[in-house]
């Protein structure tokens, strides 16, 4: 076994030289805007905006446009790439022309004025750009990538005797996976075929130089969403190295203390941006799932001692009766405030170390290993289940208030605090969690599938597909969404404004890993035929 200096920086240097070995290519192919639309209030559209087609993008180079006219343009789904502009003049320009661009991934996004953002993440993070144009005929393709399905083009200036006409426009996309989604499997209807190709398209486009949490927002590798990607990776396009590259910065980058971070930030080199405890933790599950889908047990055996060394950040905050306090970590688990996280982020260690131990046998380390990580993790389980589980009532409470929570539930399943019966029984009566906090992110319900998994209960995990992520795309997702609450259009975890949302993000895509790899038969339809 390879040791370890948790601080020794030519160690730090060697990984991230593995990593650069790994650097994907890039693919791009070509895809011509398809229509010219119109963006309506319509108040049972999402975000209270319509799309209605107006003439196909054939007919755009017939059409002049002048100072002062808006045009949108959608190009039939989602991508990720740089815009390329073909322009004429009518007459000879006698100034330059000016066009202001955005490009948009939602409808709202589209059509709400950039001047009245008031978002919490900035505003910079809006896709929208100046370009002035001096000479005609001109063909231009903008330096910076979007992620878009719509383009609004605002005609801000040209000369009165000159107007403008749009030859051509398209978006050269790119990824590391190139152009083809993955095949839906014989047997699925339309919705679920629509939502496997969505958790793709996600997958595509957030395949990048590095494996991006949201390729519009924020474009880093976050390690919560990479374990995520991995598992659909695994069952779509199947590039470990991609994966292997990502699990590489991830170990690069932790700090003088051997703590993973959160989240890598390729410019100007690799460096750690964030560090979050439960995320950290997650590290040895992901090693353990890659080297079983890859088949590539070398970097089990060369990181498992960093994977291990997580565990120390945990154990710090651990008194002698298993009560946990937490040192100043951020905890995650899921995008909610008032979410008390100790019981979470107890068992997240609990699945950690019991992950470690699984990594153990696969690496056929000494037995002893294996069985001494099992020891602390039903130590850690025989603890919380005596602090914090309520026998008559079936449930695991968080925290000093004895907080109940959908995330305490699901940890516990997860981390086999509760038994699989127990889950099973908290899970189908909606009693027992009457009043907790219910799940916010896809994240979080990624985990409730994971849940669901484990308990046997496929027919409730189908069903929650079908009316979650069934919802994004019954709202016209083609690609799943960051934060998605069918009772509130405009939430967001940041500030006020929801174009900070990523319409793209990573660690919304992973029905289809599930989909893939259940049971043969596919559960009707429970959502029933209204929810859009």
């Amino acid at each position: 076994m390879t040791q370890y200096t948790f601080d020794n920086h030519s160690c730090r240097q060697e990984e991230l030289n593995k990593a650069a070995v790994l650097t994907p290519e890039i693919k791009t192919w070509s895809v011509p805007a398809k229509s010219v639309v119109n963006l309506v209030p319509h108040p049972a559209s999402w975000q209270h905006v319509g799309v209605s087609e107006a003439y196909p993008a054939d007919l755009l180079k017939d059409q002049i446009l002048s100072e002062g006219e808006r045009i949108v343009l959608d190009f039939g789904e989602t991508l990720v790439g740089k815009v390329r502009l073909k322009l004429e003049s009518i007459n000879s320009s006698s100034a330059p022309v000016r066009l202001k661009l955005l490009a948009a991934e939602l409808p709202y996004e589209a059509d709400a004025d950039p001047e009245t953002f008031c978002g919490g993440l900035g505003r910079g993070w809006l896709q929208e750009e100046m370009i002035t144009i001096y000479d005609m005929p001109s063909e231009i393709e903008l330096p910076n990538r979007y992620s878009l399905r719509y383009l609004v083009i605002n005609v801000i200036a040209c000369s009165v005797s000159c107007a403008v006409k749009l030859v051509k426009v398209e978006v050269i996309a790119q990824s590391t996976a190139g152009e083809k989604l993955v095949p839906p499997l014989p047997g699925w209807d339309q919705e679920l075929t629509q939502i496997d190709a969505a958790c793709s398209r996600t997958l595509r486009n957030c395949m990048q130089n590095i494996l991006e949490d949201g390729p519009k927002r924020d474009r880093r590798l976050w390690l919560g969403d990479l374990r995520l990607q991995a598992l659909v990776n695994h069952v779509t396009f199947r590039r470990y190295d991609q994966v292997e590259r990502s699990i590489r910065l991830l170990s690069a980058c932790r700090n003088g203390y051997g703590m993973i971070p959160g989240a890598v930030i390729m410019k100007p080199e690799p460096h750690a941006s964030s560090f979050i405890l439960d995320y950290s933790l997650i590290f040895s599950r992901l090693l353990l799932e890659h080297c079983r889908f890859s088949g590539n047990s070398n970097i089990g055996d060369e990181l498992f001692e960093i994977a291990e060394h997580q565990l120390s950040f945990f154990r710090e905050g651990l008194d002698r009766n298993g009560n946990f306090h937490n040192n100043n970590h951020w905890i995650f688990i899921d995008h909610c405030c008032e979410l008390d996280r100790t019981s979470s982020v107890i068992c997240t260690a609990i699945w950690a170390v019991d992950g470690l131990a699984e990594l153990a046998e696969l690496l056929n380390y000494p037995p002893q290993k294996a069985k001494e990580l099992r020891a602390e993790a039903d130590k850690w389980r025989s603890m919380l289940r005596r602090s914090s589980f309520d026998p008559a009532k079936g449930v695991l409470y968080s925290g000093y208030f004895r907080q109940l929570s959908w995330a305490g539930q699901i940890w516990g399943i997860l981390a086999g605090v509760l038994s699989t019966e127990e889950g099973r029984v908290v899970l189908r009566d909606p009693d027992k969690l009457q009043g907790g906090i219910k799940p916010v992110s896809p994240y979080l319900m990624h985990y409730l599938l994971e849940a669901y998994r484990l308990c046997g209960m496929e027919d409730e995990l189908l069903k929650t597909i079908r009316c979650y992520w069934g919802g994004m795309v019954c709202r016209g997702a083609d690609t799943f969404w960051e934060v998605y609450q069918e009772e509130n259009d405009f939430y967001t975890p940041y500030g006020s404004d929801p174009r900070n949302n990523s319409a793209c993000h990573a660690w919304s895509g992973t029905p289809g890993y599930f989909l893939r790899t259940g049971e043969k038969h596919v559960a009707p339809d429970m959502c029933g035929t209204n929810r859009c």
